[in-house]
């Protein structure tokens, strides 16, 4: 078995594990005293697409479905406190201690299915979140690379597919849905450890031998006039997240500097308000840095959210917040996973 399937194997045993811990940690009521232990320290959720499970057209590990979130939506206002994560940062900011049971729910890339199936959602609960859009996809419509990845292979009638990365061959089933599934998968975490010259390659070369092409049957992403029509609606506050989702930590300094910038003089430009929360594309401890996070503080902003996994309290510096990315559940594995004890890779 090759590094990158046993890769996969390690990621669906742990998920297997996780759902194991997460029911005994349930009925044995351990997950009651973690709850009522941890009521000064906030959560804040990372969502990115809401849509149907199957969605060709989105890297699946990103899809909540829209029955789970409405049910998390509906579990979350009743349960807990939703807080906005500029209510949140304030807090810290000041050393003020945290509303007990706060929450902030946060939306990363700009999917469109916020605007059309999660914020209806949100508006029936009155439950406030903060979107990160990628400003450059509100003007060219286009898909993350991963997407690309997701709707290539799934879109493929070949029973095989062959995929030379970094010169190494690699042969993936894709007759069937699982077999599709776990391609998918592997080739992600091969693509996430090269460059971007590396990524646009290899989709172009999976693009060919594949028989598909990136040619959607419906809208992806927000655009730049629906962000414009959401400016002003009361529950939702806008951040940056740089203008080409590039990681920061892998970049020039130069580059940084102008996806910073670039990014919230756009979304300023859209809302007509200022930008001053920002969420790291990617977010691992390797994608920002000291350098990352002075640019971000000589531009004015207030924080910088990541996708490490974990609680915030007054504590916390307020340019390396943690957050949690939600599973597509919203029974006992969500209230555990709210809790802290979340799946998701540091």
């Amino acid at each position: 078995m090759d590094r990158y399937r046993l890769d996969a194997f390690l990621i669906w045993s742990a998920k297997a594990l996780h759902r194991l811990l997460c029911l005994l940690m349930y009925v044995s009521g351990i997950y009651n005293i973690i709850s009522f232990m941890s009521q000064n320290k906030a959560v804040i959720l990372m969502y990115h697409s809401i849509n149907q499970p199957d969605c060709p057209y989105v890297y699946p590990d990103s899809i909540i479905s829209i029955e789970s979130f409405e049910k998390q939506i509906e579990y979350l206002t009743s349960k807990k406190r939703i807080v906005r994560l500029p209510e949140l940062v304030k807090h810290i900011n000041d050393g003020v201690k945290l509303p007990r049971g706060a929450v902030a729910i946060t939306f990363d890339d700009g999917y469109y299915d916020f605007f059309s199936n999660a914020y209806p959602i949100l508006r029936k609960y009155n439950c406030s979140c903060t979107l990160f859009p990628i400003t450059g996809l509100l003007y060219s419509g286009e898909l993350k690379w991963e997407d690309q990845l997701a709707y290539l292979v799934n879109s493929s009638n070949l029973g095989t597919l062959v995929v030379d990365v970094k010169g190494r061959s690699m042969r993936f089933k894709i007759s069937n849905k699982s077999g599709k599934l776990g391609a998918i998968r592997q080739l992600n975490s091969m693509l996430t450890q090269v460059d971007s010259e590396e990524i646009a390659r290899t989709i172009s070369l999976i693009e060919k031998e594949s028989g598909s092409s990136v040619r959607l049957p419906e809208r992806v992403t927000l655009r730049y006039d629906e962000v414009v029509s959401l400016k002003d609606e009361p529950l939702i506050s806008f951040g940056a997240h740089t203008h080409n989702h590039v990681s920061l930590g892998r970049v020039s300094l130069d580059t940084a500097e102008s996806e910073i910038i670039r990014s919230k003089k756009e979304v300023e430009r859209a809302t007509g308000k200022e930008c001053n929360i920002f969420s790291y594309p990617i977010g691992k401890a390797r994608d920002f840095n000291e350098t990352a996070k002075e640019i971000l503080k000589e531009n004015g902003f207030q924080c910088a959210v990541t996708t490490i996994p974990g609680k915030v309290d007054v504590r916390s510096d307020p340019f390396e917040l943690r957050r949690i990315a939600v599973t597509d559940d919203a029974s006992y594995r969500f209230k555990c996973t709210i809790v802290g004890f979340a799946l998701q890779r540091s």
